[in-house]
This record gives C-alpha cells, sequence and structure tokens, in this order.
C-alpha cells in the first residue's frame, strides 16, 4: 500500500471541499479542486490515490470526468467515489455507467466519508499487492483460450463446478470464465438468506450492490447497452463489454453465459439444501440435549426427594415408638394409632416404589436420547 494516501476532491462548493478536508487529514493528503477543469493539469505531474468527484458542477459534470478518467489507461484503475445530493437509481446507475466505484450522499456523516475511504484504500491496496499475481493470470489465461474453444470454456467450467463448496468459490469461478472471454461482469449469489456480490474489484461494493439488487428484479434475460443480465432465484450475472460488431459471436456468447448461470443456479440451490439440512440438524440436536438434560435433572430430583421421603418415614416411626410410653395410652388404642401410621406409611411407600419406576424411566431416556443424539451428530 502506499506510503501516503492522496485524494483529489473536485467540487464547486467551498464548504464541502473544507468540510472533506477536516474529516480526511492528516491521514491522507487532500488537494481540492473546485472545477474539472482545475484539477485536469494538476494530473500532469501528480497521480492521486483516490478521487471524490461532485456530480454536478460548472464545466465539465463528474460523470463525464469519471469517463475520461477511466478511458486513460493511467488513470483507469483509480478509485472514484461521486458525492450527490439525488438518492436515484438513475442517478447510481450513471455513476455506475461512468466507472465509478462507490457514491456518497449529500449531506453526509463523518463516518460514512472515513469508511468509503477506507474501501477504496482497500482496492488501491489490494491493487498493487496482487498486480504481479494479475499480469500471471492474464498469461494463463490467454494459453487457456487459445487450446480451448468457445464452448469448451463453459464445459470446463461445469466440470469445476461440482466440486466447489462456497459462494466465493461459484462467483469466482464465473468471474474467470468471463475473463476467459476477455468480458467483465458482476455476479450476485443469493442463498439462504444471504446476498453477496462480486466482481474483479471486490465483494459488496456499494454501488454494485445497488444496481445488481435492481437488475436481479427484472426479466430472467436481457440486455441493455453492450450489457447482458442473467437472472435466476439464486444467482444474477450480469455481463458488460459485450462485442455487439460481432453479432454471431455474441449470440453464441450468451447461450454459452445462460449454460453457465442456470449450472450455478442448481450448485447452488444444492449448497442451500445442504445448508438448512445442517441448521435443521443442529436445531434437533440442541433440543435432544436440552431434553436429555432436563431427564438428567429430574432423576436427581426426584432420588433427593426419595431419600428425604424415607428418612421422614424411619425417623416418624421412631418417635411414635418412642412417645408411646408418655402419651398414657391403653393397648388398644396403641395399637389402633400404630395401624393408622403403618396404613399412611405403606401408601407412602407405595409412592416412592412408584417414583424408583419413573427414575428408571428416565434413566433409560436419558441413555436413548444419549444414543441417539451421538448417532445423528456422527452424521453430520
Amino acid at each position: 500500500m502506499t506510503a501516503t494516501f492522496r485524494i483529489f476532491v473536485v467540487d464547486d462548493d467551498p464548504f464541502v471541499r473544507d468540510v472533506i478536508r477536516g474529516i480526511l487529514e492528516p491521514d491522507c493528503v487532500v488537494e481540492t479542486f473546485d472545477s474539472v477543469e482545475t484539477c485536469a493539469p494538476r494530473l500532469e505531474t501528480v497521480k492521486p490515490d483516490m478521487f471524490l468527484l461532485d456530480v454536478r458542477m460548472p464545466g465539465m459534470d463528474g460523470y463525464t470526468f469519471c469517463r475520461q478518467l477511466k478511458d486513460d489507461e493511467n488513470f483507469a484503475h483509480i478509485p472514484v467515489t461521486f458525492v450527490s445530493g439525488q438518492d436515484t437509481i438513475d442517478a447510481r446507475m450513471k455513476g455506475y455507467d461512468a466507472g465509478g466505484e462507490d457514491f456518497i450522499l449529500k449531506p453526509f456523516e463523518v463516518e460514512e466519508v472515513q469508511r468509503k475511504v477506507a474501501i477504496a484504500r482497500q482496492i488501491v491496496e489490494s491493487r498493487i499487492a496482487l498486480e504481479t499475481q494479475a499480469k500471471e493470470a492474464q498469461k494463463f489465461s490467454f494459453m487457456v483460450m487459445a487450446s480451448m474453444d468457445e464452448a469448451g470454456i463453459v464445459l470446463n467450467f461445469m466440470s469445476q463446478l461440482v466440486a466447489w463448496e462456497t459462494e466465493r468459490d461459484i462467483a469466482t469461478g464465473l468471474l474467470d470464465l468471463l475473463q476467459r472471454y476477455q468480458i467483465e461482469g458482476v455476479v450476485q449469489t443469493r442463498i439462504a438468506g444471504r446476498s453477496m456480490t462480486f466482481s474483479a474489484s471486490g465483494e459488496n461494493l456499494p454501488l454494485e450492490v445497488s444496481v445488481m439488487n435492481h437488475v436481479s428484479g427484472k426479466d430472467r434475460i436481457f440486455d441493455f447497452r453492450n450489457r447482458s443480465v442473467h437472472n435466476f432465484e439464486r444467482v444474477t450475472l450480469m455481463v458488460s463489454k459485450l462485442p455487439l460488431d460481432n453479432p454471431d459471436y455474441c449470440g453464441r456468447l450468451r447461450d454459452n453465459l445462460s449454460i453457465a448461470a442456470k449450472g450455478t443456479e442448481s450448485k447452488l440451490q444444492s449448497l442451500e439444501a445442504m445448508e438448512l439440512n445442517r441448521r435443521g440438524q443442529e436445531g434437533i440436536l440442541a433440543t435432544l440435549e436440552y431434553v436429555r438434560g432436563s431427564a438428567d435433572s429430574l432423576r436427581q430430583t426426584g432420588k433427593k426427594k426419595h431419600s428425604a421421603a424415607r428418612a421422614l418415614l424411619l425417623a416418624l416411626d421412631e418417635r411414635l415408638a418412642n412417645e408411646y410410653v408418655h402419651l398414657g395410652l391403653t393397648e388398644h388404642q396403641e395399637h389402633q394409632v400404630s395401624d393408622l401410621v403403618t396404613g399412611v406409611m405403606k401408601q407412602q411407600q407405595d409412592l416412592l416404589d412408584n417414583s424408583e419406576e419413573t427414575d428408571r424411566v428416565l434413566h433409560d431416556l436419558s441413555e436413548r436420547l444419549g444414543q441417539l443424539t451421538a448417532g445423528l451428530g456422527n452424521k453430520k
């Protein structure tokens, strides 16, 4: 990562420029310009690490300036974040079409600006760290393209798809597929209640997420400008830079991408079913463990009450025997009291015998639950 992160802020509002400078300095080097025209000469001598562009300005607007930057190989890789007072899908689509990476809505919070700059900084760091690997991957891609025909590329993708076990693996495979066709794109996966968006620029970039959320609600397959979108329940694939000047090749390309997207949908459906099944099994195991613990707790409580009841009966029997002498009862009265107490004690003993049966049942239940949870645990 660069030792000093330099940001060019282009905005015709001096207050906005001062606020952004105050938020970002001294962690970043901030240079401000009131228009694209005043910024352009500076680019001849200094290349920033990030642009913060106002959308509407006198002279050239932010969208046009961004397109110029992205068309220039010297600046195309520099992250551009738009700063706008318009929060509409049209404004975001314009920013995406211009090549921007992110979007900040006015009025903004200090934390939001810092977070957006941190995201751009991560993009720059990743680009610098992966430049060598990207060059090697490009060489490998060209070698693969030379040795495989169009159908072979998608067949190779489908053969590898079987082994991938995460959304990230699958999305990376799809992006690699696009690279082999020498086109670009964005992949969004949606399984088990979560959504993830991937592109060559990174994961879950806000502007890309916003655009993909929008197009995912459209038709199954549709084209706009030089883009093609393939929508399924669990995956959306949006590709750009289609070779519209070659209609035959473009048609074959759409067919192959549709096959890849459909295969991805089936794989994601399988992964989702496995994950939901695993979650259900974990819930069952947790419930069984709870029931088993409750059964053990009831056993222990029953044993304590059983022992206490026996002790009370013995103490009562002994005390009555000792008290007969002092009560002045006749022999007949003693027999009556003794018979009454003996009857009550027999009833209590029957209840204790039943509690022992309950203890045996709870013990058996605990053992069976233990065997069942062990068996289910081994199947996970």
